[in-house]
């Protein structure tokens, strides 16, 4: 009995201390309710800029390629063993340089022959006109002599076109490529001896989407960049006559100088092209925003109440172009409106915050970096 006793006693007096603490506990939590209920959170500190309204170049981007102003695989003309190669691959060439000689040893001989056949040919006719002039011959006799003295001439010069074939020279000046034929190498009709390019002068094919067809015309200005770092300036010399069916793009090609020969045939570039008239734009800095897959946002700032501090409203935005250190906002905002310009990411939608007076970084249409 009691055991019984001692262990009510023991349940009683747990049960009492479950009841205490949890009055305790009870009273802390509603003293920290209270307490956070007239909590007001600081305001964060932000730097501000204005929406503005800017006069931009109105212009349009597009990605291309390069092509040489000239440029073709150069071919064996005729069947033939390389003699000698007179080039080296990369090598700057002029018009009219001899590039591979065949041999033409046969050609050369057949040559001399038709020649001496050709002399004869002309002394034969030569007398027969004089007997002709006698009445010595008939007049078949005299055509026969004629004839033979034309095909003759043929012979002799199919086979100057034939030596000429066997000396490959090059048709313009430019730089050559890699040589792909061997001295000793049987060439046959069609076989590839080296590249020739001129470079000092490229094209820029690109295409752009059809409605921009009557944006683009001959003599506009283009900038080409690469991936290098090289800017070039250019110009639009002709669009296609037709509107591609599958892509519906058209295809538009300019040119570039490259007299350095900083640029090579087949390159990526990408190009903005400058239209004329120029357009009026809304922009902002590029740092008052919030890139998201989502959409892109700005906090756009609210004067608060009378004697209250301001707070922030997060807006969503449809971006156009850059230019510099500024975004075009094309929907979303007014001009004059203030956004948040340094800081956004610290804030979430309705907080206060105050204008920090730490001088920003100047912001330009066209900054150029320097080493520090």
């Amino acid at each position: 009995m009691t055991r019984k006793v001692a262990i009510l006693l023991s349940v009683a007096l747990l049960v009492v201390i479950l009841v205490v603490i949890g009055g305790i506990k009870g009273k802390q939590i509603g003293f920290m309710m209270d307490s956070g209920a007239d909590f007001v959170q600081p305001p964060e500190t932000v730097s501000v800029s204005k929406v503005l309204q800017q006069t931009w170049p109105n212009t349009l981007s597009a990605v291309g390629s390069l092509e040489a102003w000239q440029g073709l695989t150069i071919t064996a003309e005729v069947d033939g063993r390389i003699a000698k190669i007179h080039f080296d691959s990369g090598q700057q060439v002029k018009a009219g340089d001899l590039l591979i000689e065949q041999e033409s040893g046969n050609e050369k001989a057949l040559l001399r022959a038709s020649l001496a056949r050709l002399d004869l040919a002309k002394s034969n006719l030569k007398r027969l006109n004089s007997l002709r002039d006698q009445q010595s011959i008939s007049q078949s006799a005299l055509d026969e002599a004629s004839q033979l003295l034309d095909s003759t001439q043929a012979e002799v010069d199919n086979l100057n076109i034939t030596l000429a074939k066997k000396r490959i020279v090059a048709p313009f000046a430019g730089r050559l490529g890699i040589r792909k034929v061997n001295l000793g190498q049987d060439l046959s009709i069609g076989t590839e001896v080296v590249t020739l390019q001129a470079i000092e002068q490229l094209r820029v094919n690109f295409r752009v989407p059809q409605q921009w067809f009557s944006k683009i015309k001959p003599g506009y200005a283009v900038l080409v960049g690469t991936q290098q770092g090289d800017r070039v300036n250019g110009e639009i010399i002709a669009t296609a006559a037709e509107i591609n069916s599958q892509s519906r793009n058209l295809h538009v090609q300019a040119k570039i100088d490259n007299a350095l020969g900083t640029l090579l045939p087949g390159m990526s570039v990408g190009l903005q092209i400058t239209l004329p008239e120029e357009q009026q734009v809304l922009v902002i800095p590029n740092t008052a925003v919030l890139y998201a897959p989502y959409g892109d946002t700005v906090f756009v700032i609210e004067q608060g109440e009378q004697g209250k501090t301001d707070i922030v409203r997060q807006q969503f935005v449809k971006l156009g172009s850059t230019l510099g250190d500024f975004v075009a906002v094309t929907e979303g905002l007014e001009a004059g409106q203030q956004v948040v310009s340094a800081g956004a990411f610290k804030l979430f939608n309705g907080m206060s915050v105050v204008t920090g007076d730490k001088a920003e970084p100047a912001r330009s249409l066209n900054p150029q970096p320097t080493d520090s």
